[in-house]
């Protein structure tokens, strides 16, 4: 058999339903054809029955554990209820029913009809208003439904249709939808309020009547209310007007009816009372009723008197689990497939018989059921049956672990066919394969007693087991928590090592391998051995293990904290429960929210009071929360009082309706205190502890978002009931629009992102521009804000063309505060703006759509007739400026800035204008942009760099130009215009505004005098006005030293690239240019004085270069012959200065120029006789060297050392000299080689000759040679490497070897050659077959072991060629005794010969 997994013999059922919901029911109308009645059904149709034959005038109340089938029983009573005769009889007998339940079931079918009606869900009932509109509407659906036309009254609905379909009716009501209830509505008249009534259903329709029923209440229209006792008039008449027995209301998933409406079930109670006398009875289907109520609650007393007792508790047996396990399997219908699985179910059934026989007597299961739940292993299968108590929601049962197939993310049982199958080690389902599904993914819904067992497995220790003792543990912690929550009363949930055993029976822990693993746990003080009494035991986590006492003192301090403290408390997702009333959008801005419960309510409202005066634009509210109902009675109380005092302006959000509750503070408390023993001890486990307190407050958190709210106000101080946080939502925001009747928010649907101040520059942009991009940019038309501003959005007149919407309203409040402003003092400050959309009507907050809307308003100020100041500065006023300045004061409303300088919008006076329109002409700038003080200033600035010398310069060449204003104007302009560039110009005494407006003043005065400057303000005429003046100054001395160097007229642009180095030129005064003038002079001076030292220049750059370029000659360092330069000492500092910097400061000029004149012949004396200086100054270095060595050394100096330290040039001058000493003795040391043997070294020698020099050496001197010969190959020996190779060489006695070839070959046979000369008589022969052969030079030849191989190699050859031939005629030539005699002294030095004599014996 291939291995294949699981899913290869089975599949999971398309229609096996995990859970029954409202979807399901509606689908598969059929499908309560397949509900097995089980003994709690049966129970339920009895209860039926009795209750329609009026033994027992009461409801029935259904309640189980998730997963039990609760949807699906009541489900299949409502079919079994609507059937026909024969529909029933079918169902009854198919199940083997009891035949007189059957048969009194028809009965009571037959004697009426029996209306029923089904409904799903009751989370968004939320008082009797809901609560009478979804019975009276499902109840009509039912009508319907069942084909009966209703002959009774109108519903609450129906009602209300015919209410506004009344002309006179509609026209009152439209004034509501249309007037202050628009928002509310979304802009609906009445014919469509009406439309959607009669369209929509549940929740939609719901919300709806909510609306209508607001409106109701607010404006007194009695029309549109009904009680709960108007309801069950209501429900009297339509039994009695069709003639009917009973109205049967099942109504499922009711559980949230109770959990919203826990103090307010009066309604309800009134409605369960008309049992008792009208065939009217309730269905009702919840989780287990014990955890709804306090026990001892008297409400739930009263209530639960109107149901039958005991309530219908619907449990899933044993076999019915085991039967819908087998039944969700699908087989594969394949031949061979199915044959393969039966051999597979055989070796299953034999791996698990005595698991197995223990399940089947325990839970009374037949053979075949357990056998059709294979590969799921029998422990497993019933523990799963047991497990969905556990949980606080259906997404854990039994049917979702078998139908999910959420594969590796879930890890069901379709993950667990498609990864395991009947080969694997373990093919079997065992318990500790829940562990994933139960645990890892669905601890947040267990309940409390589980997950504390269930989390021991967390402890850090743990997490060092290995892969078998995690699964017993795992097995272990599922059987002690399961069976704790059931009472212990499944003797095989007890996790004994029996039932551990068991439980792995047929896996590969089979064999006592479970049970021996446990105990191990057990050793290792993971597991107690806790006694049962009677010898028996059971395996337990230590998780309760620390003492009551231990952990009351940690109690006691957790039941220390406030509720205030609790509902802060941040949780796992780093929310905290005060986030369940989190507002949004406009509501969060607008809104100071605290957060609040009975021990800190007064002092939080009177610290609210005290900053009254800071809520010009804000509402002052409260959130209050309550741990429990005495804390909840507190906290009305005090809401009461604060309304009574009527100091307090302020909206109270009351969120006491949905307490933490006592099981819930019950369950933090534990957990918290476990968390607290265990912190150091176990800090993982204390981390899991304190993970499942706040869990705790996460769902309070959650319960009170879905929630009931009271709002309370000085004008509502009854309160106003919301249901969910959409409901409050609507309240706040009605409060708000009361208060601030034109707010933006209230008039405007746009993105949250508007009221947020992310982009507040970006806002104010958009706004003037009339743009919208990124954050205010929508793609929904809706949220546009192009489409809130629809009519004003392209009209440039929309304040006089619209003059009643939102936008021009806001329009005219600020044009006409503005116009005021400007007549009161010609100004008005940003601030004072938005002061004036800050307050009511329209109360604009911090945000980006107060930037866009201040933008759009203030546009029509940035067209360059307006400017801005700080009362300093004063500049047009444009988008840029506006942008900040309106940013800048919104942001103060966020985060206060006592250094904020308030900023000005500025009307122009005619001064300015006369200022901004001469500055125009005259310096030919374009008008468009002379349009404030500020900026025509900068402009006029710009322009003056272009003359490059000072514009006062004109006064030099005004006298003879013919002028239409007298000239004493111009130069007064002249002299204004200097001032308005510089004001220090005019002695600091006036200030850039005033000189602009005495500017346009003259101008006004004088109407030509813009056009005169405008002809006398050019480049040309300030050069020509600066010549006339160097011309006269001093003497004209600058004249004529530029005569004197003959610059060719350079002067002027050398004086102009003075004022040009300067980005200011435009403000220099006549002082500061006499100054750069004679700073023109000096340096002409320094040129005119150097050139009779260093050649001709024509400018002072080129003149310092060359300075620069002499020094880097000197091959002296300054610093080593600083005193010894005698009288030029002072002038080779200043040199040596200057070379360093590349240039010469200003400062300095002068005195160079002075020691320049003093010392020229001395600096001339010095430069051309260099050696002289240095043979003083390193004296030291150059001992021995003769004048003409010195002269040598001195030339291989570098240059550019005249700036060089001492130290570092004494040392690089002992370097040289030692270098250039070595040097002097190595050219002797190969002169003399060279005079000894023709060559240059002894390796070319070497290779000359194809032999290796050394070869002619006696032994005895062959080491001392060896180092001569190496110095004289190298090319930088060292000194004392060359004087003893000169030694040795002067002394050697080879020489005379080197002339005789005769001599040489004999040399290279005895020393080279050596023994293999007898067959290798050819010397050059061998030297060209050795050089051929090896890769190292002929001078390395000498001792080189290669050279021996290739000798043998070669001496073989010839051996083999002819000597062998030679040796055999010589042998052939000896006699015997010759040869006997031979042999025997060869073998004496010949082993070799010897050893082959031996070898042939």
């Amino acid at each position: 058999m291939a291995m294949e997994n699981y899913r290869h013999y089975f599949d999971i059922d398309p229609d096996y339903f995990p859970a029954v919901n409202e979807a399901v029911i509606n689908s598969n109308p059929d499908m309560w054809r397949k509900f097995f009645p089980h003994d709690t059904f049966i129970k339920l149709i009895k209860n039926t029955v009795n209750v329609l034959d009026r033994k027992q005038k009461l409801s029935i109340w259904v309640e189980g554990a998730y997963g039990t089938g609760k949807s699906y029983a009541v489900l299949t009573l409502k079919k079994l209820l609507d059937a026909d005769e024969s529909d029933v009889q079918e169902y009854f007998e198919k199940y083997e029913m009891d035949k007189d339940l059957c048969n009194n079931f028809l009965r009571i079918k037959n004697s009426g009809r029996v209306l029923t009606v089904h409904r799903y869900g009751s989370s968004n009932i939320h008082g009797d208003n809901d609560l009478v509109l979804a019975i009276q509407e499902s109840i009509e659906k039912a009508f319907a439904a069942a084909g009966i036309e209703n002959k009774g009254k109108d519903s609450l609905k129906d009602a209300v249709i015919r209410y506004l379909t009344d002309a006179e009716n509609k026209q009152s009501f439209n004034v509501y939808v249309r007037g202050s209830y628009a928002d509310l509505f979304g802009g609906d008249d009445v014919d469509a309020i009406v439309e959607k009534l009669r369209t929509y259903e549940d929740a939609a329709l719901h919300a709806l009547m909510d609306k209508i029923f607001k409106v109701a209440r607010e404006r007194q229209i009695r029309a549109f209310s009904m009680t709960a006792s108007d309801l069950a008039d209501w429900i009297k008449e339509v039994i009695e007007v069709n003639n009917l027995k009973a109205i049967v209301f099942i109504w499922d998933e009711f559980t949230e009816y109770f959990y919203n409406n826990s103090r307010n079930l009066t309604g309800f109670q009134e409605l369960c009372e008309l049992s008792e006398t009208e065939p009217f009875y309730f269905i009702l289907v919840t989780h287990v009723s014990s955890g709804l109520f306090h026990e001892g609650d008297k409400d739930f007393i009263k209530l639960n008197g109107r149901f039958v007792n005991p309530h219908s508790l619907i449990s899933l047996p044993e076999n019915i689990a085991f039967q819908l396990m087998g039944a969700a399997m699908e087989k594969n219908k394949d031949k061979v497939v199915q044959d393969d699985w039966a051999d597979v179910t055989d070796d299953l059934s034999d791996r698990t018989k005595e698991s197995r026989k223990i399940v089947m007597g325990v839970a009374s299961i037949k053979e075949k059921e357990m056998l059709d739940i294979l590969p799921i292993h029998p422990y497993t299968a019933l523990l799963l049956k047991h497990i969905s108590s556990a949980f606080d929601s259906n997404q854990r049962s039994m049917f979702d672990f078998i139908k999910n197939d959420r594969g590796d993310e879930i890890k069901g049982f379709q993950w667990f066919i498609d990864n395991y199958g009947p080969e694997d080690d373990n093919p079997l389902l065992t318990i500790d394969m829940l562990w994933e599904f139960f645990y890892d993914k669905g601890r947040d819904l267990l309940a409390h007693d589980i997950r504390t067992v269930l989390d021991y497995f967390t402890r850090s220790q743990n997490q060092k087991l290995d892969a078998d003792e995690k699964r017993i543990l795992k097995t272990v912690l599922l059987l002690q928590a399961i069976s704790q929550h059931a009472g212990d009363s499944v003797e095989l949930f007890i996790p004994n090592e029996k039932n551990v055993d068991h439980a792995f029976e047929g896996s590969d822990m089979d064999g006592g391998a479970a049970g021996r693993c446990a105990e191990k746990l057990v050793r290792d003080k993971i597991l107690f051995k806790k006694q049962l009494g009677n010898g028996k035991f059971q395996y337990n986590a230590y998780v309760n293990e620390v003492s009551g006492a231990e952990l009351d003192k940690f109690k006691e301090d957790i039941d220390r904290k406030t509720t205030s403290a609790l509902i802060t408390e941040q949780l796992t997702d780093r929310t905290t429960v005060t986030d369940a009333l989190t507002l949004g959008g406009a509501m969060k801005l607008r809104y100071e929210l605290k957060y609040v419960s009975a021990s800190d309510f007064d002092q939080t409202i009177r610290a609210l009071r005290n900053r009254e005066t800071e809520f010009e634009n804000k509402i002052p509210a409260v959130a209050c929360f309550a741990k429990n109902d005495t804390e909840a009675n507190a906290i009305a109380k005090k809401i009461r009082d604060a309304l009574k005092d009527g100091s307090f302006n302020i909206v109270y959000i009351d969120a006491t309706v949905t307490p933490f509750g006592q099981d819930g503070y019950s369950q933090y408390r534990d957990e918290m205190a476990q968390s607290m023993y265990q912190q150091g001890k176990d800090n993982t486990l204390a981390s899991q502890y304190s993970n499942n307190a706040k869990d705790s407050l996460k769902k309070w958190k959650t319960r009170i978002a879905g929630g009931e709210f009271v709002v309370y106000t000085k004008k509502k101080p009854d309160g106003e009931r919301a249901t969910f946080m959409e409901g409050l939502m609507a309240i706040l925001q009605g409060i708000n629009k009361e208060k601030f009747p034109d707010c933006l928010e209230g008039s405007y649907n746009v993105l949250p992102t508007m009221f947020t101040p992310s982009s507040l520059k970006l806002g104010v942009e958009c706004g003037a521009t009339r743009t919208t991009r990124q954050t205010f940019s929508s793609g929904n038309v809706t949220t546009k804000l192009e489409t809130a501003l629809k009519d004003a959005w392209n009209d440039d007149k929309y304040w006089e063309n619209h003059p009643n919407i939102l936008i021009s309203r806001i329009k005219k409040d600020v044009d006409e505060a503005i116009q005021k402003a400007f007549s009161d003092g010609g100004r008005i400050s940003i601030k004072s703006i938005y002061e004036i959309v800050q307050c009511k009507p329209y109360g604009f907050m911090p945000c980006n759509l107060s930037a866009f809307i201040l933008g759009f308003v203030l546009k029509e100020y940035i067209d360059g007739s307006y400017s801005w100041s700080d009362g300093l500065t004063n500049d047009a006023l444009n988008l840029d400026k506006l942008k900040e300045m309106v940013a800048e004061v919104i942001n103060l409303q966020i985060t206060p800035n006592a250094r904020y300088k308030d900023k000005y919008i500025v009307a122009m006076t005619p001064e300015e204008k006369a200022f901004n329109e001469a500055a125009s002409i005259a310096f030919g700038i374009p008008l468009h942009l002379c349009i404030s003080i500020e900026q025509t200033r900068e402009r006029i600035r710009n322009k003056m760099k272009e003359y490059s010398f000072p514009i006062w310069t004109i006064k030099e060449i005004i006298p003879g130009i013919a002028l239409k204003t007298e000239e004493s104007v111009i130069r007064s302009l002249i002299d204004c215009y200097c001032g308005i560039a510089n004001s220090n110009n005019m002695g600091g005494s006036k200030t850039d505004n005033s000189i602009a407006l005495e500017i346009g003043e003259i101008c006004l005065k004088n109407k030509n005098a813009s056009e005169d400057l405008k002809g006398l303000l050019t480049k040309e005429n300030c050069t020509e006005g600066m010549k006339k003046y160097v011309a006269d100054f001093e003497g004209g001395q600058l004249i004529e030293l530029a005569s004197e160097i003959e610059d060719n007229g350079q002067y002027i642009n050398v004086l102009r690239g003075k004022f040009d180095a300067d980005a200011a030129n435009w403000v220099w005064n006549i002082e500061t240019a006499q100054q750069k003038i004679r700073e023109v002079i000096l340096e002409y001076k320094i040129i005119s004085e150097s050139s009779k030292v260093i050649g001709k220049n024509i400018t002072f750059n080129n003149t310092i270069r060359e300075w620069c370029d002499k020094c880097g000659l000197i091959r002296i360092s300054y610093a080593a012959a600083k005193n010894q330069f005698g009288a030029i000492e002072s002038f080779m500092e200043m040199l040596c200065n200057i070379k360093r910097a590349g240039t010469i400061l200003d400062s300095q000029k002068q005195k160079f120029l002075d020691l320049l004149v003093a010392n020229a012949e001395g600096f001339n004396r010095f430069y051309n006789n260099q050696v002289d200086l240095f043979k003083e100054v390193c004296a030291f270095y150059l001992d021995g060297f003769s004048d003409k060595e010195i002269r040598g050394l001195y030339q291989t100096l570098p240059t550019g050392v005249f700036t060089d330290d001492k130290a570092a040039y004494t040392n690089m001058v002992d370097a040289k000299a030692k270098d250039y000493r070595s040097n002097l003795g190595n050219e002797q040391l190969k002169a003399l080689w060279k005079e000894k043997t023709e060559s240059a070294s002894p390796r070319e020698w070497s290779r000359k000759h194809l032999m290796p020099i050394l070869s002619l050496v006696p032994d005895a001197e062959v080491q001392n040679a060896r180092a001569a010969f190496g110095t004289l190959n190298r090319n930088h020996p060292d000194a004392s490497s060359v004087e003893k190779a000169k030694e040795y060489l002067e002394k050697a006695s080879f020489y005379k070897l080197m002339d005789d070839q005769t001599t040489l070959d004999r040399i290279f046979r005895d020393t080279i050659i050596k023994n293999y000369a007898v067959m290798l008589t050819d010397i050059d022969e061998v030297k060209r077959y050795l050089d051929s052969r090896i890769t190292q030079e002929p001078y390395d030849w000498f001792g080189l072991p290669e050279v021996d191989k290739k000798l043998q190699q070669m001496a073989e050859a010839k051996y083999n060629q002819e000597g062998c031939t030679r040796a055999l005629e010589k042998i052939d030539s000896m006699d015997v005794a010759d040869v006997k005699r031979y042999l025997k002294e060869l073998i004496k030095d010949n082993m070799t010969v010897g050893m082959e004599i031996i070898k042939d014996n």
